[in-house]
């Protein structure tokens, strides 16, 4: 059976090699060569698809197998990324100096100086965000500190702070040492609970013990709570909470809450897993968190933990005040604001990062703190929120 991350991947491959032919051609006029004819055009477009394709195959298969197969594959990764992102401003390039030329007659001569003028400024916008999103965006880190207003909250949990963060993906792209920079960050908040959204790990169960070692380090007034994404489940869901418990500090919710007693009064923490299929998903539903919401109290405070945004209709459906999530990376590459919510991750939900109201429930979804893939990003700083409650009007 088909499915949309196969379709997306031709899609990705299509528009890539549409770009790579695009670069052909500022290069041939570039070196004051001729065009390709129809056939050689046909033929050299064939190989760069067959090239890229062989090339995504390479780079999954070689990217969790040493430091040298995952230093190839993101390699190759990010010119790819630079070439996609050269595509589309190629073809504006390209088309301003006929435009511009359009009105009075030149020569061949000025309208291709100025079609390789404007091809190289285009080539150096693609390639210098993809650099510059590698050299200098994937290492911004930024606290949000946001209000979430949260509809029946007691007056004595007003104020209630809560760090959340998500999306680590522990593994070759976030090793011990960065991560514990993140760990003496999140500490230095006073949080009264820390939140982790899921994604703890990157598919390799090699680097649990060194995760999680530094996870314990985690420190909160009324603890730090954890669930599973679906890159847990791919690393092994059952070896990543035999992890978490072997080092402690973190108290892992498998479809399951806690009763916690703040100020004289009870906050109800939820947790649910990731099915761990796919990475999309829109309207979501989670039998196990129907089941929840059915043992709880409808008026009490209730805060939940989700991997996934898509789930955010059913809580609403269910009545649950609050809702944390990440997954999306805030689509890692995004429009400035206030256009930030044009991102890629809009394939998978139209929640894709920052705070949300829908009915009676409010949604806050992280940029999170890892990343997955391509190592960029531009406009969308690696993200520790710092969410404080505050009775909903």
């Amino acid at each position: 059976m088909r499915t949309a991350s196969h379709y997306l991947a031709w899609i990705t491959l299509a528009l890539l090699t549409g770009s790579e032919l695009l670069i052909v051609r500022w290069a041939r006029l570039a070196s004051d060569r001729a065009p390709l004819e129809p056939l050689a055009l046909l033929a050299t477009g064939a190989a760069l698809l067959a090239l890229n394709f062989a090339l995504l195959g390479l780079m999954r298969r070689r990217a969790q197998r040493g430091s040298l197969g995952w230093l190839a594959s993101r390699l190759v990764l990010l010119s790819s990324l630079g070439a996609l992102f050269s595509g589309p401003l190629l073809l504006v390039g390209f088309a301003l100096p006929l435009w511009a030329m359009g009105a009075e007659p030149t020569g061949a001569e000025p309208l291709r100086a100025g079609l390789v003028a404007s091809g190289g400024v285009a080539l150096g916008l693609g390639f210098g965000s993809i650099l510059w999103g590698y050299v200098v965006g994937q290492r911004r880190v930024r606290v949000d500190r946001v209000d979430l207003p949260m509809h029946r909250l007691p007056e004595a949990l007003s104020g209630l702070r809560v760090a959340h963060i998500t999306d680590l993906h522990i593994g070759q792209q976030l090793r011990a040492a960065q991560l514990a920079g993140f760990v003496e960050r999140v500490n230095a908040l006073d949080a009264d609970l820390v939140a982790i959204t899921g994604d703890l790990f990157d598919f390799d169960p090699a680097f649990i013990d060194e995760g999680c070692a530094e996870l314990a380090r985690l420190r909160a007034r009324y603890g730090v709570f954890a669930i599973l994404g679906n890159h847990d489940v791919y690393t092994g869901a059952d070896a990543v909470a035999a992890g978490l418990a072997r080092h402690g500090g973190v108290r892992l919710l498998r479809d399951t809450y806690e009763r916690l007693e703040i100020r004289g009064e009870t906050l109800y923490v939820l947790g649910i897993d990731d099915p761990g299929r796919g990475w999309h998903g829109r309207r979501l539903e989670s039998p196990a968190l129907e089941r929840l919401a059915g043992e709880l109290p409808k008026d009490a405070a209730r805060l939940l933990l989700m991997h996934r945004p898509g789930y955010f209709e059913q809580v609403a459906r269910l009545g649950l005040p609050a809702a944390l999530a990440g997954h999306t990376h805030g689509g890692q590459v995004s429009l400035p604001r206030p256009a930030h919510q044009h991102n890629i991750s809009r394939l998978m939900t139209r929640w894709t990062r920052g705070r949300f109201v829908l009915d009676d429930s409010v949604l806050y979804v992280s940029r999170g703190l890892g990343m997955a893939g391509p190592p960029i990003r531009l406009n969308c700083p690696r993200e520790i929120a710092l969410l404080r409650l505050t009775p909903r009007s």
